[in-house]
């Protein structure tokens, strides 16, 4: 049978009080008793009658102090609390604001994203102020069953593009990355500015609870383009109330101009429990001779 320790501290609440406490009051009376033995009866009786008073009043004073002790909680089978910045990714919204800038040029994009249990749901729109802008919806199903994640997703855009895909987690402490997109080929603007085309193959480690390590690669195997995002992200928790995630970016693959290039980015995004920040640098962005800083703020609530 397992061991209470509350039952334990009790004892030896209950035993302090008795032989420290109790003594030291009980002994005064007593050594009056000694002392009224020179006296008549009469004295001697009061003087044990005080005595046997203290015990009794020494008794009750450490039964008191056991219940109190007793009522206090104990927090040692406690859980700990999940940190806020922990909790925040059960938060059902986000919305989104992003600028992006383009030599001569900057395009703002604004999206809100809802999770209904296992459906998610977003609404978007890309202003550009040179070149066409773009609206778009779409819905995602999240299954997760043991150690399998499946994602399946589905996008329409205001310019007739239609994008169907997948991402799959399979694994728990550690996982493989397996995914697949597919188009009608009309320009899309993804907000992850990878080949969509493509399958996604990648390793993942999962830290703790918020933290962990995964790399994958985006893969474009329709356009024959040799096109290829390598992505490597550390997501790593601060402290109770901020969180950060540091995304490294290589690129290789034709550009539109059918030049080959190589090249390498970076992205930070930082996480506060009801609001976030992110920034990239991505040089050929989209494969094309343009370099994109993007900037963006949201909340989550």
């Amino acid at each position: 049978m397992p061991t209470y320790f509350p039952s334990r501290r009790w004892r030896r609440t209950k035993e302090v009080s008795i032989k420290v406490r109790l003594p030291e009051f009980a002994q005064s009376c007593l050594r009056m008793t000694s002392k009224d033995k020179k006296h008549d009866p009469n004295n001697r009786r009061k003087a044990a009658s005080l005595a046997v008073a203290a015990h009794a009043f020494a008794f009750a004073i450490s039964m008191v102090a056991v219940i109190v002790s007793a009522q206090e909680p104990d927090q040692s089978g406690q859980q700990p609390q999940v940190p806020p910045i922990e909790q925040a990714d059960q938060l059902k919204s986000k919305a989104t604001f992003a600028i992006y800038f383009l030599p001569g040029e900057r395009n703002y994009d604004v999206n809100l994203r809802h999770q209904f249990g296992q459906i998610g749901v977003w609404i978007g729109g890309l202003y550009a102020t040179k070149g066409s802008s773009q609206g778009r919806v779409g819905v995602e199903y999240d299954f997760q069953h043991q150690w399998l994640l499946l994602i399946p997703t589905l996008q329409v855009a205001t310019n007739g593009a239609v994008m169907g895909s997948f991402y799959s987690e399979l694994g728990t402490e550690y996982y493989g990355i397996v995914g697949y997109s597919r188009t009608n080929l009309r320009p899309f603007n993804n907000l992850t500015f990878d080949p969509n085309d493509s399958v996604q193959i990648g390793l993942g480690h999962k830290i703790s609870s918020y933290d962990k390590l995964y790399a994958y690669s985006v893969i474009d195997v329709r356009l024959h383009t040799h096109q290829q995002d390598t992505h490597i992200l550390w997501r790593h928790r601060l402290d109770d109330n901020n969180g950060i995630t540091i995304d490294g970016l290589y690129k290789s693959g034709n550009t539109d101009e059918g030049n080959y290039i190589r090249n390498v980015g970076i992205g930070v995004y930082y996480d506060r429990p009801t609001w976030f920040w992110k920034a990239y640098y991505d040089p050929h962005v989209n494969f094309t001779g343009q370099t994109m800083v993007r900037i963006g703020v949201g909340l989550k609530f």
